[in-house]
């Protein structure tokens, strides 16, 4: 097989202009007949056509792993990427070493996959499914450095409404960026473009939404709003706390009035490289191949105490939403529908680091997916909102505070 894989090597150092996929990608591997999902990270560098690198293969319990040296040709918008090696030691004899030809596309929200079949010398054929990790992404994110740009996550309030909005700022280089909102009552979701400014003390963030691009309902009239942020840190996360105000949307036959008012709050975990394992580890629990889904963590909690009371409902209009909540792997509710009536678990904290999760199952008639959450330490009771989709799954980061 190797022999095959150097002569299409030679073969295509006249093909296409490359593409470049140099970077991090992360995803799954599935062997046909088994049912077994193996965790697959690639690193990859690329010059012209070819691709170079290294990939980690994760069995689903975690308990073994195996590192291969990787080399890759693009042509015609298929990656052919072979394993050249195990590189690891022990070296283990059931590990293969695998020939995949990966179609390059991306998802809805303009992230770059690679999909595609496996093949390997004494070995089941099987699928393999990888999402490009960008530079905005949680799982790139320094350790304990504060970086503006990229992906914050959290909640919005106004002072007319008993329910709170799912909130997402997505900063990008030069003061550009897209905001989302989702809505536990009418309206669903939408996307604003944005702009934004960090003040020379870099504690204080202006943003303005600028106009809407899309939106699940399109007679809806959002508020395009004006944020003023503080700074809020601590150890586990970079968080911004702060107020809106703003004008709901003109239309062609309705002027443009004030909105009410209201509070925002948006964090970026700080993440170190075992938790950034751990997320990459979880998502290959839930979907397989083509099913499988991308994990965001929208908030990091801590707690005083190890045993926890966890509870579920939809706080908005209850529009038939179902979801599986997962707690570190572990189904707490499978495919249960929510409702204003409260689903409440009882768990223990496992180590440092926990994962509360909620998959979506059914989106309802009001997209996406939306539920209000409540952690209870027995002390304190912390409200949080988390969004999923067919796509992603929203994920909680709960740690108990040491003293």
């Amino acid at each position: 097989m190797r022999k095959n894989f150097t002569f299409l090597l030679l073969l295509c150092g006249f093909g296409l202009q490359a593409q470049d996929l140099s970077g991090f990608w992360v995803g799954t591997v599935m062997q046909n007949g088994r049912p077994n999902v193996y965790s697959y990270q690639l690193d990859l560098q690329q010059d012209g056509n070819t691709l170079t690198g290294k990939a980690v293969s994760v069995t689903e319990d975690g308990s073994a792993k195996s590192e291969f040296t990787v080399t890759g040709i693009w042509q015609g918008g298929r990656l052919i990427l072979q394993e050249l090696s195990q590189v690891t030691t022990p070296k283990s004899s059931g590990w293969c070493l695998k020939y995949a030809t990966l179609l390059l596309g991306t998802t809805g929200e303009g992230i770059w996959t690679l999909k595609g079949d496996w093949i390997a010398d004494n070995c089941s054929p099987g699928t393999m499914r990888l999402v490009k990790e960008s530079e905005a992404t949680q799982l790139d994110a320094g350790d304990d450095v504060f970086v503006p740009e990229g992906i914050w996550t959290g909640h919005l309030s106004q002072t007319d409404r008993a329910y709170e909005f799912y909130y997402e700022l997505n900063l990008q280089p030069e003061g550009k960026g897209f905001a989302r909102i989702m809505s536990e009552e009418n309206g669903g979701s939408a996307k604003h473009s944005l702009e934004w400014k960090l003040n020379d003390a870099r504690d204080s963030l202006i943003v303005q939404e600028m106009k809407i691009l899309e939106k699940t309902d399109p007679n809806w009239r959002w508020c395009i709003k004006s944020l003023r942020f503080g700074l809020d840190q601590n150890e586990n996360r970079f968080g911004f706390n702060g107020t809106w105000a703003g004008r709901i949307e003109a239309t062609e036959t309705q002027r443009a009035g004030a909105c009410a008012p209201g509070q925002v709050y948006v964090e970026k975990p700080i993440l170190n490289n075992d938790e950034k394992s751990k997320i990459r580890n979880l998502q290959t629990q839930t979907g397989l191949g083509e099913h499988a889904r991308k994990l965001k963590l929208q908030r990091t909690i801590q707690v005083n105490a190890t045993d926890l009371t966890i509870s579920v409902w939809d706080n908005g209009t209850e529009d038939g939403d179902i979801v599986t909540v997962f707690f570190n792997g572990r189904r707490l509710a499978n495919q249960q529908r929510i409702s204003k009536n409260k689903l409440t678990y009882k768990v223990k904290l496992n180590g440092t680091d926990n994962f509360l999760m909620v998959q979506a199952d059914d989106l309802g008639t009001i997209k996406p997916n939306t539920v209000a959450v409540s952690i209870h330490d027995g002390e304190t009771e912390q409200t949080l909102v988390i969004s999923s989709d067919l796509e992603e799954n929203g994920a909680v980061l709960i740690r108990k505070i040491e003293y």
